[in-house]
């Protein structure tokens, strides 16, 4: 099933809860469905849903806190985001028989496959892993259109080392004439409270690469493969689908001076690394209040 836009999410909402089934999972109750495609078309107004508020803060400095290859919660929490915090107590920890973590630590997670993706988890050493972002961007600038620019989060040999096994576990990148898009594949979406956190996060991720490229952004999809709405959150989906879509030219402006195209790729790399919350604009975003939800 294909969705556009976010007249496409609102649909899919419909869809799964008028058409999913019932399962019992890990966490909880949900309606599900199975194989679906979401995609937003012209990122450069910028995909954040106007039927409810999405946490922006929170989109961007999780990113920078994955692009900086982090896995301690404690340095979100510290910029009182707390998206991690409870995946990563004393308790959480525990029942996941990490015993020898500190509370914050979350093990070889996003940022750590993102950049030593084959490193051992804490090791000392020269075994420095790959560096996926550097490799994504290097395929990028060849000159013959490389179709093997990819990002992966799993891993199936530091899975029982992480506090949670990645949800959106690949991105594909693709470059055209009119700019840079950028497939992401979920293993598993929490459509009310997590999908559009992902939709937000790999619409920025799109644009920090496209900037590093000088070029475009230009659309992104999200494949789907367990789409879920928990029970616990049938009420907030309903509230949400009676609520009138904004038309909004959300802006998103990144303000660093970006490296010169010919520049080292290491320069480039550099300049991902020292990226900060205050070196982002966010323009012309109005929406409907926030809705919430306890996290599942």
């Amino acid at each position: 099933m294909y969705y556009e836009n976010e007249k496409g999410y609102l649909q899919l909402l419909k869809d799964t809860l008028n058409e999913g089934e019932k399962v019992e999972t890990r966490n909880g109750n949900t309606i599900s469905k199975f194989g679906l495609m979401l995609k937003f078309t012209n990122i450069e107004n910028l995909p954040l849903l106007t039927t409810k508020k999405v946490y922006f803060k929170g989109v961007l400095e999780e990113l920078l806190w994955f692009l900086k290859g982090s896995v301690d919660s404690k340095e979100l929490e510290q910029k009182n985001v707390n998206i991690w915090k409870g995946n990563s107590t004393r308790e959480f920890l525990d029942s996941n028989n990490l015993f020898n973590y500190q509370e914050g630590e979350l093990g070889p997670i996003y940022g750590w496959q993102w950049r030593t993706f084959g490193k051992k988890y804490n090791s000392i050493g020269d075994q420095y892993g790959i560096d996926q972002i550097k490799y994504v961007i290097e395929e990028l600038l060849k000159p013959n259109n490389s179709r093997r620019a990819v990002l992966t989060g799993w891993n199936p040999l530091q899975l029982s080392e992480m506090a949670l096994p990645p949800c959106h576990i690949l991105y594909t990148f693709y470059k055209n004439k009119k700019g840079l898009s950028c497939l992401m594949t979920m293993r598993s979406s929490d459509l009310f409270l997590g999908l559009p956190f992902n939709i937000a996060s790999t619409a920025i991720l799109t644009h920090i690469i496209a900037k590093i490229l000088h070029i475009k952004t230009d659309n992104i999809a999200i494949a789907i493969n367990d789409a879920h709405i928990y029970e616990e959150h049938i009420t907030a989906v309903n509230e949400q689908n009676t609520r009138d879509i904004i038309q909004n030219n959300i802006e998103l402006i990144i303000n660093s001076e970006v490296p010169l195209l010919e520049s080292s790729i290491d320069e480039k790399i550099k300049w991902i690394n020292n990226l900060k919350y205050e070196d982002f604009i966010l323009k012309n975003y109005n929406s409907h209040s926030q809705i919430k939800a306890i996290m599942k």
